[in-house]
């Protein structure tokens, strides 16, 4: 049940989008927001700065949760929530987002609001509707419904998520299927991210980097996360030669929990970090669950290992639009069969289940999705 403070704070923001209608639409301010002010990152990041690089003219804003967030000189930031960001808001021609809008967003006639939703390019657990949590949730259904109405435009990367938005979301409206905008560096150019992500985290600069990233628990719990590394390291070291080093990233929703996590000189905390696509084109290996990273990370062709100790518990609470013992990647319950499967992986047998899976999903990753989005911004103004 909601507390009273919190439906008051809802009618507040409400009643202040009602108020700034009395000001024009601002045509060239975008405002921009990723995971609820989470920081510069995701498709609305790769969104903003190609506007940007087209029409340095665009007043862009970003909505952040703390102001220690950095971000490139041009764009301005106002709080979650506070009446700048809802003036910002309620003025401004085009919202871009990743996350659902609530029903006390209110947005105008003459407002252009692009959804890129934050998930990546093959979907593995079931979201919105399709997840079984959400079967009977009555808030979610008035909130897809919400969203059917103010969004304009949904950024698809290929038919198999087309498909799932409109089932899971509600979601009648346009649908762009030009790829992630985060994803483009993964197509092209993800070479110059490696010296950046070991500059980063001062690591030697012939060094290896696997990412453990592990997605959202139920509860934001860690207990079945605690993937240690150590003998990992060592693994990779046999398989694929070079000093490893291992930067372990959560889910952007469970930042604040990544000190329960175990680190030392060679497995290192990367949850801050805000550009996870920049993580993982610094990367050599990734080691994930039922993230939607995986997918996205084989756009590479680097090598991926699933860690999931908790399948049949996560299977139960989430379900999967897939058999998840049939994609492309190998399936370890216990860190003993993580070692096993690193140290016998197949290369050629690797690439070419990719070459299948990725026409299975429809995959349409060209490295230019940033570039249509903006198009279709331009076109609406």
């Amino acid at each position: 049940m909601m507390k009273l403070s919190e439906r008051m704070k809802e009618y507040r923001i409400a009643l202040h989008y009602y108020w700034y209608r009395r000001m024009p639409i601002e045509p060239k301010k975008a405002v921009f927001c990723n995971y609820n002010g989470n920081g510069f990152g995701c498709n609305p990041k790769y969104i903003a700065l190609e506007l940007m690089r087209r029409d340095p003219q665009w007043d862009i804003v970003w909505i952040v949760k703390k102001e220690t967030k950095e971000f490139p000189a041009g764009i301005r930031t106002v709080m979650w929530d506070s009446n700048e960001a809802i003036y910002e808001l309620a003025t401004a021609a085009v919202w871009v987002d990743n996350q659902r809008k609530l029903w006390y967003h209110r947005k105008r006639k003459g407002q252009f609001f692009v959804e890129t939703w934050h998930g990546g390019a093959g979907p593995i657990k079931k979201i919105g509707a399709d997840n079984p949590a959400n079967f009977h949730n009555k808030p979610y259904e008035h909130t897809s419904r919400h969203m059917n109405k103010i969004v304009d435009i949904m950024v698809s990367n290929g038919t198999l998520r087309s498909e799932i938005y409109r089932r899971a979301f509600l979601y009648t409206g346009k649908i762009l299927e030009c790829g992630a905008p985060r994803n483009d560096i993964l197509v092209q150019g993800w070479e110059k991210y490696v010296p950046i992500i070991r500059e980063s985290f001062k690591l030697p600069e012939d060094s290896k980097i696997v990412i453990y990233a592990p997605t959202y628990r139920k509860g934001r719990k860690t207990d079945q996360i605690q993937l240690q590394g150590a003998s990992i390291l060592q693994a990779l070291k046999k398989r694929f030669g070079g000093e490893w080093y291992m930067l372990k990233r959560l889910h952007p929703t469970m930042e604040e929990k990544s000190q329960e996590l175990s680190y030392n000189d060679r497995i290192l905390n990367a949850s801050g970090y805000d550009d996870m696509q920049e993580l993982l084109a610094g990367a050599d290996v990734l080691i994930s669950d039922y993230s939607s990273v995986i997918s996205e990370f084989s756009i590479m062709k680097k090598p991926i290992f699933l860690y999931a100790e908790d399948i049949e518990a996560y299977g139960i609470e989430r379900d999967f639009y897939v058999n998840y013992f049939e994609l492309p990647y190998s399936v370890s319950k216990n860190e003993q069969e993580l070692i096993e499967h690193i140290c016998s992986f197949d290369e050629e047998k690797y690439q070419a289940q990719l070459i299948d899976y990725h026409c299975e999903i429809g995959s349409k990753e060209t490295g230019n999705a940033a570039k249509a989005v903006v198009q279709a911004i331009l076109e609406k103004q």
